[in-house]
C-alpha cells in the first residue's frame, strides 16, 4: 500500500511543485490542481447534464410502459431497458466518474503533503535524507506513521535543527524552506495536521465545511432530479445518497491532513458552481428543443432521400 501511495504521489507532486514554483503559494497550487481536474471532467459533466435533460422526454413513455405491463415487474424492466437503449441514454445519468476520480487525487495529495522537501521543494535526495535523520529524535517512535512523517517533523522543527551539521544544505535551500514554512498554514491552521475526531478544535471546521457544501450540492441535485426524472427521484436509494455523499466527505476529512480537506472543499465548491451554470446553459427545455429540431431535420432529410431514390427507380423503369 505504501508503494501505491508513492506512485500516486509522483504525478501530483510534479504538478504541485510546478504551480508552487509559479505562485509561491501551496494553497494556490492546490487550487490550480483543482481547476485542472474540474476542466478535465467538464466534458463528462456536460454529457451528464444533457442526459438528465433527455430523461424528461422519456417520462411519458416510461409511464405508458408501467401502465401497459402493470403487475409484471420483469417485463417493465425489460421494456424500460429497451427504451433506454433506443434513446441512447440511461436511468443513472449522474455517473460515478467524478466521485471515483477524487480518491486517487486525495491519496496523491496525502503523499505530497507528507513529503514537502522531496516532492514540492524538490531538494536533492541526500539533503532530504539528512533532514529526515536530523528530525528522527523529534518523531514519536511508537506512532505507526512516524516513518512517513519524518519530512514533516523536519519541517515543523526546522528552527531547532543544526543546519550546519546537515550535509549539502545551502543557505539558498534554508531560505526556500523557511519561506515554505511561513506559507504552510491557513488562518493559523497547520496544513499538515489531521483533524482528530475525539478532540473538538478549530480543525473540525474543515470536515464541517466539506460536509455542508456536499449536502447543499446533494439537495440541489435531488431537486433537479425530481424535475427531470420524477420516477427516479422516488427511488429510496436517492434519499440514501443524499446523506451518504456528505457523510463520506466528512469521514475522509477526518482521515487526511487538512490540506487534502481543503482540496475537497475547493473541488466540491467548483463542482457545485459548475452544476448550476450547466443547468442554466443546458436546461431541459433548451436541450429537448435542440434534440427535436435535430430529429425533425434528420426525418425530413431521410424523407427527401427516400423520395429521390424512388424517383430514380421510377425513371429507370
Amino acid at each position: 500500500m505504501a508503494r501505491l501511495y508513492e506512485i500516486l504521489g509522483i504525478p501530483f507532486g510534479f504538478v504541485i511543485a510546478l504551480f508552487y514554483g509559479l505562485t509561491g503559494n501551496y494553497l494556490l497550487s492546490i487550487f490550480c490542481l483543482t481547476v485542472i481536474v474540474r476542466l478535465c471532467l467538464l466534458p463528462s459533466a456536460i454529457s451528464q447534464q444533457k442526459g438528465m435533460a433527455k430523461q424528461a422526454r422519456l417520462q411519458p413513455k416510461l409511464r405508458r410502459i408501467q401502465q401497459k405491463y402493470a403487475g409484471n415487474q420483469q417485463k417493465i424492466q425489460e421494456e424500460t431497458q429497451a427504451l433506454y437503449q433506443r434513446e441512447g441514454t440511461s436511468a443513472m445519468t449522474a455517473g460515478c466518474l467524478p466521485t471515483l476520480i477524487q480518491l486517487p487525487i486525495m491519496l496523491g495529495l496525502f503523499q505530497v503533503n507528507y513529503h514537502p522537501f522531496s516532492m514540492v521543494l524538490r531538494l536533492p535526495t541526500e539533503v532530504v535524507t539528512a533532514l529526515k535523520e536530523a528530525a528522527a529524535p523529534f518523531a514519536d517512535a511508537s506512532a505507526k506513521s512516524a516513518a512517513t512523517r519524518l519530512e514533516l517533523f523536519a519541517l515543523e522543527h526546522f528552527s531547532e535543527l543544526d543546519k550546519a551539521a546537515i550535509p549539502g544544505l545551502t543557505s539558498e535551500m534554508i531560505v526556500k524552506i523557511e519561506q515554505f514554512i511561513e506559507r504552510f498554514s491557513l488562518f493559523g491552521l497547520e496544513l499538515s495536521r489531521t483533524p482528530d475526531f475525539k478532540t473538538f478544535d478549530a480543525y473540525w471546521l474543515i470536515p464541517v465545511i466539506s460536509g455542508t457544501i456536499a449536502l447543499a450540492m446533494s439537495i440541489y441535485s435531488l431537486i433537479r432530479q425530481r424535475k427531470t426524472n420524477p420516477e427516479m427521484a422516488k427511488n429510496p436509494t436517492m434519499g440514501c445518497m443524499l446523506l451518504f455523499t456528505p457523510a463520506m466527505q466528512i469521514y475522509f476529512a477526518f482521515l487526511f491532513p487538512i490540506s487534502v480537506g481543503i482540496y475537497t472543499i475547493m473541488s466540491v465548491s467548483l463542482s457545485f458552481v459548475q452544476m448550476i451554470v450547466l443547468n442554466h446553459i443546458y436546461s431541459p427545455k433548451k436541450v429537448l428543443a435542440k434534440v427535436m429540431v435535430e430529429e425533425t431535420i434528420y426525418r425530413r432529410s431521410k424523407e427527401e432521400n427516400t423520395k429521390k431514390v424512388k424517383a430514380m427507380q421510377d425513371a429507370d423503369e
